[in-house]
């Protein structure tokens, strides 16, 4: 049986770019015990909540593929809506998009998102170059098309630096 639990947003997530005040995410307690990239930061809100649940970043090499699949459908779906011209459609496919690459960063950096404070961002040692700056320019305008082009640079050049880590570790354990 399946119990419905209810996590409100942790401080360490708070960011009015993403959330609103006093929300929450309302899921079946079994989904923490599985990768679920439909729900942006879910993990991170019950780590930073004290609520156990699998930690991705500590499981990079298993949940990052995944959340690149989840990126690859996004992606096409706003290729269709930008071939369009459905701007007002693209929103929340660029916000979940933004997501997808926070949590991609992060995790590959072996750490939970936090938007709480934008000098964890600069802390992080895997990072596209100007990643912060190309971020807020993707957060001010994102139903251009020119933001879905730099989201999708920033994936194709996280998705590289993640690769070289991968291969620096795996010759390192040789």
């Amino acid at each position: 049986m399946s119990t419905e639990i209810t996590l409100s947003i942790p401080e360490e997530l708070m960011d009015p770019d993403f959330f609103t005040k006093n929300e929450s995410f309302t899921i079946d307690e079994h989904v923490l015990a599985h990768i679920l990239p439909s729900v942006p930061f879910l993990y991170e809100a019950a780590y930073y909540l004290g609520i156990n649940a699998i930690k991705p970043w500590e499981l990079q090499e298993e949940c990052i593929p995944i959340l690149l699949n989840e990126w690859n459908s996004e992606k096409e779906l706003l290729k269709k809506l930008f071939a369009k011209r459905e701007h007002t459609k693209v929103t929340a496919p660029m916000k979940k998009g933004i997501c997808l690459f926070l949590e991609f960063v992060y995790w590959g950096n072996g750490l939970p998102v936090s938007l709480s404070n934008d000098k964890n961002a600069k802390t992080l040692i895997i990072k596209p170059v100007n990643m912060v700056e190309r971020l807020e320019f993707i957060l001010q305008r994102p139903t251009l098309y020119q933001s879905f082009i730099q989201l999708s640079e920033l994936m194709i050049e996280m998705e590289k630096l993640y690769a070289k880590q991968i291969a620096i570790k795996k010759t390192s354990q040789h």
